[in-house]
């Protein structure tokens, strides 16, 4: 290494390029450093590198970057020979564990004081792994957007669904192993088109890969976690990433003819600090100008089942709460959910120039300040890109009143018209759930075991308004209501309901 010397001469090019892929595209509140792995171009060292970004004073550009590493050869080679020799010991007890039977003993109690010291190993070897290994926090939808770009030309279709969490984890051992995984799955099954998406159970962040077909099998599943994904990182295999990341075997399910392959991670403290200090924010104010929810009857599409229907969930970020005083938009964001599916991958995401100073109590909320806005678009550009966006979908909102004002007050100078029908999960959700007192989006949300990530941001927020559409649309069915004819009039009854004072507070 030397001064005007290219840094590719040393080490491998892919490693170094994912991760500023990574921390270039991460939000603008996100970390400018992170931790990876990489090895030399000759095979014979591998390296654990951080990358940190410079940029401009004002933060607005990034104009380097600074890496630094460690030669981590001699602790990989040490961790690889516990490897083998944990191994070892592990598959040479496990067979004769099952075979004990000393008749003037007691073989059972035998079994399962070896098989509990057995675990005792596993357990220790795999938390030394996933101890040492360097990780960061990652959003899954950005891990799973690399892997979908990964497979551009590789005749798979990916579709990233569900709700986003926070992961920890290496993001680029992690997008190999996956594109690796979901190589294996096509080449063994068939299968052309995937769905990839993540559910967290408090204690893990489950990355579910979905398909229609049959199942793979136990032996497919042991040979695909054997495929050498880096030679630059000391052959490392789909196992390898495994052990680093977690306690877990990979888990295969089938329901309804749709097969899925669950791989568990820990979740990421980011996404869990981020919860918390959204809920020391206040509630946003329900707006209950609802005449803006009157509509016509919605001809042939009224007859459509609820799970037929495609959504477009959208929701706003303002300057303030009073859309008649001069307020006006600063984020505006959607995702679209069809067939039951919330398509993370198809989603609408915009930062709007609203023309006026953002104030100082609005920014504690959202995070998005006058810096952030320069040089965006108006709301005269981004709103004909959101109806392009909708077409004829139905709409919903949370609190859509709020949001269908600061909307409807642009249309004209706009040139749109937004004729959607628009359901309301404030209001259904009084319905549905009926009429608790607290109908805030983080109250129904922890209602429905929801995890609420990246709250007040207007994609966050509309992310998690799918979820609980889903679960809504399974209420008002449980209830009788099945069509869009059938939601809109309940929908009319609730706002009925609160105009005279009934429905709730």
């Amino acid at each position: 290494m030397g001064l005007g010397r290219p840094l590719f001469g040393l080490v491998a090019r892919e490693p170094v390029l994912h991760i500023l892929d990574v921390l270039t595209h991460r939000p603008e509140s996100g970390p400018d450093s992170a931790p990876f792995v990489t090895g030399t171009i000759d095979g014979r060292s591998l390296l654990q590198g951080r990358m940190s970004l410079i940029r401009t004073q004002s933060q607005s550009q990034i104009t380097g970057y600074v890496v630094t590493f460690n030669d981590v050869t001699e602790s990989i080679s040490a961790l690889a020979r516990r490897d083998a020799m944990l191994r070892q010991v592990i598959e040479s007890l496990n067979g004769p564990v099952g075979r004990l039977g000393d008749p003037s003993g007691d073989p059972a109690a035998a079994a399962r004081e070896i098989g509990a010291a057995l675990d005792r190993v596993k357990d220790d070897y795999r938390r030394l792994l996933t101890g040492w290994w360097p990780m960061s926090d990652i959003h899954s939808a950005d891990l799973f957007d690399y892997v979908i770009r990964r497979l551009d030309n590789s005749g798979l279709k990916v579709n990233m669904t569900g709700l986003p969490v926070w992961l920890h984890g290496d993001s680029h051992t992690l997008v190999l192993a996956l594109e690796a995984l979901l190589k294996g799955v096509a080449a063994g099954t068939g299968a052309a088109e995937f769905d990839l998406g993540v559910e967290a159970d408090g204690r893990h962040g489950w990355i579910c890969l979905t398909w229609v077909g049959g199942r793979v099998g136990d032996d497919s599943l042991i040979a695909w976690q054997k495929v050498e994904i880096s030679r630059a990182l000391g052959g490392m295999t789909v196992r390898d990433v495994m052990r680093h990341h977690t306690r877990e075997d990979l888990v295969e399910e089938q329901v309804d003819g749709r097969v899925t392959l669950r791989i568990a991670l820990s979740l990421g403290r980011e996404g869990q600090d981020r919860a918390e200090d959204a809920l020391k924010l206040p509630p946003r104010p329900e707006f209950f100008d609802f005449n803006l929810l009157s509509q016509a009857p919605a001809g042939d599409l009224g007859q459509a089942g609820l799970r037929s229907l495609t959504y477009v969930v959208f929701d706003t970020e303002t300057t303030g709460l009073k859309p008649t005083q001069g307020d006006q938009v600063v984020s505006l964001a959607a995702v679209r959910v069809v067939n039951g599916r919330i398509l993370t991958g198809e989603t609408f995401n915009r930062v709007v120039n609203p023309g006026r100073p953002i104030p100082a109590e609005s920014v504690k909320f959202h995070g998005i300040t006058d810096e952030m806005v320069e040089g965006k678009p108006p709301l005269t550009v981004v709103l004909p890109q959101f109806k392009a966006y909708a077409a004829d979908a139905v709409l919903i909102a949370h609190n859509a009143a709020f949001d269908l004002k600061f909307i409807r007050m642009r249309e004209a100078e706009c040139g749109v018209v937004f004729d959607n029908r628009v359901l309301d999960t404030m209001l259904l959700s009084a319905y549905v759930d009926g009429t608790p007192e607290n109908q805030s989006l983080d109250a129904i949300a922890e209602r429905y075991g929801i995890t609420v990530t990246d709250r007040h941001t207007a994609l966050g927020d509309s992310l998690v308004t799918a979820a609980i559409l889903l679960r809504l649309i399974d209420g008002l069915e449980a209830k009788g209501i099945t069509t869009l004819d059938q939601a809109m009039t309940t929908l009319d009854m609730t706002m009925e309901l609160h105009n005279r004072g009934l429905a709730f507070n």
